[in-house]
Parts: C-alpha cells; structure tokens; sequence
C-alpha cells in the first residue's frame, strides 16, 4: 500500500524525498480541526488517511494545544498572506516557550540555591550545638546565579564531587 497525502492537490507519496506522514488525531475535538484544515466537503479520513509534513509550519506536528502546528496550516488553497502569518505565529510561540523554559529555569536554580544554602545552614548549627567546633568555612560563588555565600568546607568539597546544583536532595556531608 502506498502512502500519499490526503490534501487537496498535495501530490506527496512515501519513498519521494523527506517528507513524514501522520496519522489523524484520535483526539475528536483535534480531528475534527484537522479535517476542517483539510477542506474537503462530506469527506471523513479513514484509519489508512495520512497527511503529509508539509502541511505543517515547521515541518511536523505538535501536540500543543498551543502551538500553530497543533493543527495543520499549510494547504495548496491558503492565500501566501496567511502563510506568512502562520510562520510569524510560529516564531512568536516558539519565543513565548523559550521564555517559559528560561523562567522555569530560574525558577529551578532560586530553589536548588535556597536547598543548598539551608542544608549547608543546617550542618553548621548542628556541628555547633552538637558541642563540637564550627566546621572551617569557605567562601561560594554560584556560577550560574553569582550569588555568593559561604558554606563549610564539607559541603563545598562534596559540591565539587557531585557538581554544583546536581541534585539538591543528595546527602550532604558535615
């Protein structure tokens, strides 16, 4: 059986070129937005109905509900203005998601340091009232934050083995 694109003038078939082939959505509510992208009047996809990679702004299919490529945009029958719209659409989501990223990100890095700072804290007041001397302190500078603050030598050695802010709830030695 040979592969082809269910678009209306698409001529793309499997084995010609780079070109991936999807399934229709088993999602109703995303199905029913693909067929009405596909324009096709009375026409219903079978289980065997691909559409192509083409069809897409960027090439494949997202499964965000908030991305442009969530539904299928890029037909023979859309005007090259909404092309151009679409690709816009596309560039303006993906920098709304890199910013995402970068906030959960430093997000991600406020909680390891605060972690990291309240264990190193808890080490010192323990090894304090435990009756033993304060561990020798040394002086840290997160690299990724430039927060600096001063920890004991412990932490700071076992920080150095592990990497810095490689997993916050790893065991930290007194």
């Amino acid at each position: 059986m040979v592969l082809s694109c269910c678009a209306v003038g698409c001529k793309n078939r499997a084995g010609r070129g780079f070109v991936s082939f999807y399934l229709f959505p088993a999602n109703q509510e995303q199905r029913e937005k693909w067929i009405a992208a596909v324009k096709r009047d009375g026409w219903q996809p079978t289980l065997y109905t691909r559409l192509c990679s083409d069809h897409f702004v960027k090439g494949h299919r997202d499964s965000n509900p908030l991305s442009p490529d969530f539904v299928p945009s890029i037909f023979h029958h859309t005007p090259s203005h909404k092309r151009h719209q679409r690709h816009q659409a596309m560039e303006t989501f993906e920098k709304r998601q890199m910013r995402k990223r970068k906030r959960r990100g430093a997000v991600f890095l406020q909680t390891v340091s605060t972690a990291q700072l309240n264990t190193a804290e808890e080490c010192n007041t323990s090894n304090t009232l435990a009756g033993g001397d304060a561990p020798p302190q040394h002086p840290y500078v997160d690299s990724i934050t430039g927060q600096s603050s001063v920890i004991p030598i412990g932490v700071a050695a076992g920080r150095q083995a592990k990497g810095v802010g490689a997993n916050p709830d790893a065991e930290v030695v007194c």
